[in-house]
């Protein structure tokens, strides 16, 4: 894979490492982008997986808590129709 031949080693013990496939523009993309920004290839796609592990964190627990909003007030509605029926 051209990409991971290109991240450069580290002594990091604590890192596994990962091959995934990207389409060449995205990944011209973040080469630009790192060389601009003075950061390693590496360095780059490193943040841009924690970056987008927060995002994707974020959207799901906002979706846990809307399901557990809506089951909750559904039951709040159940309960308050149980108590007008009688």
């Amino acid at each position: 894979m051209e990409t991971a031949e290109k991240m450069p080693r580290t002594k990091a013990e604590s890192k596994v490492r990962i091959d995934v496939y990207l389409p060449k523009p995205l990944v011209e993309e973040i080469e630009r982008v790192a060389k601009a920004d003075g950061w390693t290839e590496a360095e780059l796609y490193r943040m841009l997986v924690l970056d987008g592990l927060s995002v994707y964190s974020e959207k799901s627990n906002k979706r846990l808590i809307n399901e557990q909003m809506r089951k909750k007030r559904k039951v709040q509605e159940e309960e308050t129709d149980d108590d007008n029926s009688d």
